[in-house]
């Protein structure tokens, strides 16, 4: 059975985003939830300890090469998803990192949404290309999820035009879009996978619920025929460190402790350690 059925490829291309449930098994989700957990030192039962990362982080959370990571990004169910978006076989996979967002409370109001924002410049010169999401915990209306203006997708030229060309302090990454009425929270399931379009304004809710939000970030696209580009994947798979743009964040290890992560051969053709057939 197909993972994108026709209906989905659809909605994405009309608003910029699709929702394909049930991808991860249990077992996979588990793993991962356990050394987000650990990694930020929180006890899933007991609300007192999901608050140790800085305030600054936002979330966001500086791990990159936990088994369990990895175990995702090498998931043949995963892999199947994206050769089917691309209609290739041949891919590569990216090394990212991963979101503990806890609710807010009376004691923790700092802990906020991110902003509604592009991730690369709408303006630019750039080929429109994929972003994901994996979430490791359910996601209901306001409990810190993925939400995006698919209205501004939809008409971005004319958007552009009147909002953004020409003027001289245009930010896309802070485009001052958090209360456009235009705004949808998308729900999910854990182990479900949101696709976004680059092009798509996208951010986090703010989480209102009882628990933490808690998801990982993993995208494939055909990768660069690159040498370069191979020597590096398999570099910080090996030493354990972050990409180097993401490198110096507060309360990250670097490099990671442990020996590198064990790869299936399906994960070694993903990180151009081994060519494809």
């Amino acid at each position: 059975m197909p993972w994108i059925p026709p209906a989905d490829r659809l909605h994405f291309e009309q608003y910029g985003y699709m929702v394909i449930r049930g991808v991860l098994a249990p077992g996979l989700i588990a793993d991962a939830v356990r050394d987000i957990a650990a990694y930020v030192r929180a006890d899933l039962d007991n609300p007192q300890t999901w608050y140790n990362m800085p305030r600054e982080l936002d979330g966001v959370v500086p791990l990159h090469h936990a088994q369990s990571l990895w175990n995702i990004r090498q998931d043949p169910s995963l892999y199947q998803l994206f050769s089917e978006f691309f209609g290739t076989h041949r891919l590569g996979v990216d090394i990212n990192r991963c979101i503990f967002r806890p609710p807010v409370s009376a004691a923790h109001p700092w802990v906020s949404h991110s902003d509604i924002h592009w991730d690369t410049d709408p303006l630019g010169p750039a080929e429109p290309s994929v972003q994901t999401g994996i979430l490791l915990t359910p996601i209901k209306p306001n409990a810190g999820g993925f939400q995006c203006i698919p209205e501004i997708y939809r008409h971005l030229g004319s958007w552009l035009d009147q909002n953004a060309r020409g003027r001289a302090h245009f930010d896309f990454q802070r485009p001052c879009l958090n209360s456009h009425r235009g705004i949808v929270q998308v729900t999910a399931d854990a182990g479900d996978v949101i696709l976004w379009s680059t092009q798509l304004p996208h951010g986090s809710a703010s989480n209102l619920s009882k628990r933490p939000r808690i998801a990982t970030f993993v995208t494939m696209c055909p990768p660069e025929d690159s040498p370069e580009l191979r020597a590096e994947m398999r570099d910080l798979w090996l030493s354990k460190r972050a990409p180097v743009y993401w490198r110096g964040l507060p309360a990250q290890q670097d490099p990671e402790p442990g020996e590198p992560a064990k790869l299936t051969p399906l994960g070694r053709q993903l990180i151009g350690l081994d060519p494809w057939s």
